[in-house]
Order: C-alpha cells, then sequence, then structure tokens
C-alpha cells in the first residue's frame, strides 16, 4: 500500500535542493536561447565556414544523448584545456550542467528559431528596407514581432525537454532532486521507492505544468498584441509598407 505520510516527510528534502534544479534550468535555458540567436543568425547568413562549423554542431548536439554530453563537458572539457595548457583543479559538476545544457538547447532552438525566420516572407524584407530602416528596426519591428508567434511553440516544448534532462544531471554528482532521491532510496535499503519517484515525478510534473502555462501566456499576449502583423507603430508606416508590399517593391 502506498504510504502518503512517507511521500509528505520527504517532500521537504526533495524541496531543499528544488532550487538548484531551478537555478540550473533558467540559466541553461537562458543561455541556450541567446546562443541559438547567434548560431541562427549565422546560419541563415550563410557566414563562411562557420556556418558549416554550426551545422556540425547542431548535428551533434541533436545526435548525441544528453547524458554524455553531460560526461564529455564534466570530464572531457578539463582534458581540452589541459591541452593547451589550461589546468583546471576543480571543475564544477554544477558549471559543467550549465555549459552541457546550454549547448545541447542552443542547438534544438536553432532547428526552431530559423524555420520561423524563413517562413517570413521575402516581401516584409524587402518593404522594410524600402522604407528606409536600418537592419536593427528592420529586425525589432518587422521581422521578430512575427517570428516570435512561430517560434513559441517549438521554444515551449524545447523548455520542456530542458526540465527533463536536468533529472539526469546527478549523474555528474550535482545534487539536485534525483541526487536526493537516491540517498533517500539507500538509506531506506529500497523499502520505499516508489513513493519516492512518485513524489519527484509529481514534483516535475508541476514544474513542467508551470513552465507550459508560462509559454501559453506569453503565447496569448504574442496574440493580443497582434505580433504577428508588425510592430510599427505608426499607422502610416504600417500602410506604406501594405501598399509596398502589394507592389512587390
Amino acid at each position: 500500500m502506498l504510504d502518503i505520510k512517507y511521500m509528505l516527510e520527504i517532500t521537504p528534502s526533495l524541496l531543499s535542493v528544488l532550487h538548484v534544479t531551478l537555478i540550473i534550468l533558467i540559466a541553461s535555458s537562458t543561455l541556450g536561447l541567446g546562443l541559438s540567436i547567434l548560431v541562427t543568425a549565422i546560419r541563415i547568413k550563410k557566414v563562411k565556414y562557420l556556418s558549416k562549423v554550426m551545422d556540425l554542431f547542431i548535428s551533434f548536439t541533436r545526435s548525441v544523448p544528453i547524458v554524455l554530453q553531460l560526461f564529455l563537458m564534466y570530464y572531457g572539457f578539463p582534458f581540452l584545456l589541459s591541452m593547451i595548457g589550461i589546468h583546471i583543479n576543480d571543475f564544477s559538476a554544477a558549471v559543467a550542467t550549465v555549459l552541457a545544457l546550454t549547448l545541447y538547447n542552443a542547438g534544438y532552438l536553432s532547428e526552431v528559431l530559423r524555420p520561423a525566420y524563413l517562413a517570413v516572407e521575402k516581401g516584409q524584407h524587402e518593404a522594410a528596407d524600402g522604407l528606409g530602416y536600418t537592419p536593427f528596426q528592420k529586425f525589432t519591428r518587422i521581422i521578430a514581432p512575427q517570428v516570435i508567434p512561430i517560434a513559441l511553440p517549438g521554444w515551449g516544448n524545447a523548455l520542456v525537454y530542458l526540465i527533463h534532462d536536468t533529472s539526469l544531471i546527478f549523474t555528474i554528482g550535482v545534487a539536485d532532486i534525483m541526487g536526493v532521491a537516491n540517498t533517500l532510496v539507500s538509506s531506506s535499503y529500497g523499502a520505499h521507492q516508489i513513493e519516492i519517484y512518485l513524489t519527484i515525478a509529481l514534483l516535475f510534473w508541476a514544474i513542467t505544468v508551470s513552465a507550459d502555462t508560462m509559454v501559453r501566456i506569453f503565447e496569448k499576449k504574442a496574440a493580443k498584441y497582434n505580433l504577428s502583423n508588425g510592430f510599427a507603430p505608426k499607422k502610416k508606416a504600417k500602410r506604406k509598407m501594405r501598399i509596398l508590399v502589394q507592389k512587390g517593391v
């Protein structure tokens, strides 16, 4: 019979390290998004040599299991640095985790952002140029407001996958929820495995539902402000742009 009382007793212990999982999640998702934008820009602009390197990077991060990427980062990265004369005596498992998850997330998100960017009609780019927009104005007022609604669902999926992947970070010694769970299983000699893992499942469920709710709020905001129609603040500029697009400028 399921021991609900025991589940309630271990919940504080699990919650005491929840911040570790959340900090790693927030850091890797934020850095991953920033890196993915850079990778996507290099691939779209077809920067010589670099675009090929980025293709290899994405292929690797999407093909190799995340647990192996964690091991390679934690054990392999210090070794590579030592080959060029940089020696790290105490490489933090938490830092290795953030780096590995950031690279993994960036590779996935790049495949979300690239098609979202390419979905913007060519006429929108030409119309923005016809209005005399600078590259920054064109991106912030025309391109980004159309890319964001397209990319949001994919970004939400990437965030959910990243939440799932944080359950593996204990394999390189990070004291997170799963690390505490293994300690609890050992201390109880396996007598309460079901209760322990069920409690963790409920915690991850809560985190995932919260993240999914946040993404849905962003999607509603995008629909509310009608971002897919651009963000040119002046009606005259919008009207002129529509005319330019219709004329095929």
